[in-house]
């Protein structure tokens, strides 16, 4: 599954904050429009009532109370009233006599309500009106002190301004402020979220692609982060972090390269005192044997080169290099009379000479090493004949082990192309025409053209590898090896 960016995570669970805040505001404002607004006509209708309470206060005073009328026809018209009505308390009556066009008769109802002394609201039932009954208190504080024309106490209720009214204009202004109030939270949530796009791109998203090539080019030039750069304390310390934990790498790879080239060290000396051993074990059966001294170095240098030739790859190459010097091991259990015999050996020696592919294959088969297994293989099939004549199991083609084959011509090769104490050395063409002749025969055909397209380079290597080219040095510097090999 692909992952997502920072920034796009983040204005994923962002928007989801902000649908969500928008529905809340949304609520809010649905639940409180209709608080609102009619607190608006309520604080409304208070103010015209206490307009009205001062113009009487004032027309009392003048003692033109009988224009009045004119008055509150004004305040009707200039705040669009449909009613306004003057409601006395018993007293005022009392006072001053029976009640005017304006004034309201006082029912049972009207009467708990002015007992409250508290303003009263009473609105339709769309809302569309609202009628409002505002109580007047006697006052003895400040400039207008009703005491000095009411017979009343402080406190006493001298009574109340009714008033309706539409509440359309109310209603709109509630929506207006509404309107305006969502418009200024939305853009305060539209500008949080903008403002948090900013600091995920500069504080945190930048920072940290910054911080990854920075990391990288760290380990890669071997310098430290310039940790100052960054702005916000976590980077300043991951930076920091990182820094400590490239010397660290840095500081261990120097150690591995060390180990490293102590092991490549170890493995080269390994497999130097394993080819050395492995040639001086093929040579062992010939220090019994002075005719075919080094014929185990000239078969295994052959042998590599054929195979590379035949498109093996260097790592097989280099394992029958090894291997192959232990093909005629199996010799260290045929006696000497019928090892070192000049003459023809007879039909009973030769099934004795035989058995030295059975005597190599028991040696080395229980080893569970590559180079062991093929020298087994070697051992064991390198008299095989690719026609299916060969000894000891008659195998054919490539029922006989790749190894084996090549052995099996090299060995032949070098027979012919070297003394031997029951014969002289094969002239080239001579051997040419042998091998032609067993091309199929004796001989894996793909493996004769190659002997044949190389014949003058690995008859010049049969020639300088031979014993009379310092092969007591090579076989003494081998076995010197293999003793110093026993006694480690």
């Amino acid at each position: 599954m692909k992952k997502q960016s920072i920034k796009k995570i983040a204005l994923s669970r962002l928007l989801k904050v902000f649908l969500f805040s928008i529905l809340i505001i949304l609520s809010i404002i649905v639940l409180s429009y209709r608080s609102f607004f009619q607190l608006v006509s309520e604080n409304k209708a208070i103010a015209i009532a206490e307009v009205i309470k001062a113009g009487l206060t004032s027309h009392m005073k003048a003692g033109v109370m009988e224009k009045r009328a004119y008055f509150l026809n004004e305040i009707s018209s200039v705040y669009d009233i449909e009613s306004i009505s003057i409601i006395r308390a018993d007293s005022v009556t009392n006072q001053f006599g029976g009640p005017g066009s304006f004034d309201k008769s006082v029912d049972p109802d009207l009467r708990k309500i002015l007992e409250k002394k508290e303003p009263y609201f009473r609105w339709s039932e769309n809302d569309s009106k609202i009628e409002a009954v505002i109580p007047y208190i006697a006052n003895a504080h400040g400039t207008l002190n009703c005491l000095q024309c009411h017979h009343v106490n402080d406190g006493d209720l001298l009574g109340a301004v009714n008033i309706t009214m539409g509440t359309a204009v109310y209603q709109d202004f509630a929506f207006k402020y509404s309107y305006m109030i969502a418009a200024v939270l939305f853009f305060f949530a539209f500008m949080i979220i903008l403002n948090m796009f900013h600091v995920l791109e500069h504080y945190i998203r930048q920072p940290l692609s910054q911080i990854i090539d920075d990391g990288q080019n760290a380990y890669l030039l071997k310098q430290d982060i310039d940790s100052a750069k960054y702005e916000s304390r976590e980077f300043k310390e991951m930076a920091e972090n990182i820094n400590v934990f490239n010397q660290h790498i840095l500081q261990r790879e120097e150690e591995l390269k060390e180990k490293n080239k102590e092991l490549v060290d170890l493995n080269e000396e390994i497999e130097s005192t394993l080819r050395d051993t492995l040639q001086a074990m093929g040579q062992i059966e010939e220090i019994r044997s002075d005719e075919t001294k080094q014929h185990t170095k000239r078969v295994s240098t052959i042998s590599a080169m054929i195979a590379r030739e035949y498109g093996l790859d260097e790592e097989q190459v280099k394992l029958i290099e090894l291997s192959s010097s232990l093909h005629d091991i199996g010799k260290i259990g045929i006696a000497d009379a019928i090892l070192n015999k000049p003459e023809k050996l007879t039909d009973e020696e030769f099934t004795v000479m035989q058995t030295h592919t059975t005597i190599g294959y028991a040696i080395l088969k229980h080893s569970k090493r590559e180079v062991l297994q093929a020298a087994a293989a070697i051992a064991y099939g390198h008299h095989e004949k690719y026609d299916g004549t060969g000894y000891p199991q008659g195998l054919k083609g490539d029922e006989i082990d790749l190894f084996a084959r090549i052995v099996a011509i090299v060995d032949v090769l070098d027979a012919l192309l070297s003394k031997r104490v029951y014969k002289e050395i094969w002239p080239v063409e001579k051997v040419v025409d042998l091998l032609v002749e067993e091309r199929g025969g004796h001989f894996d055909p793909k493996l004769v053209d190659i002997v044949l397209q190389n014949m003058e380079l690995y008859s010049k290597i049969i020639v300088d590898i031979s014993e009379e080219k310092h092969a007591g040095e090579v076989f003494n510097h081998q076995s010197n090896q293999l003793a110093d090999l026993a006694h480690s």
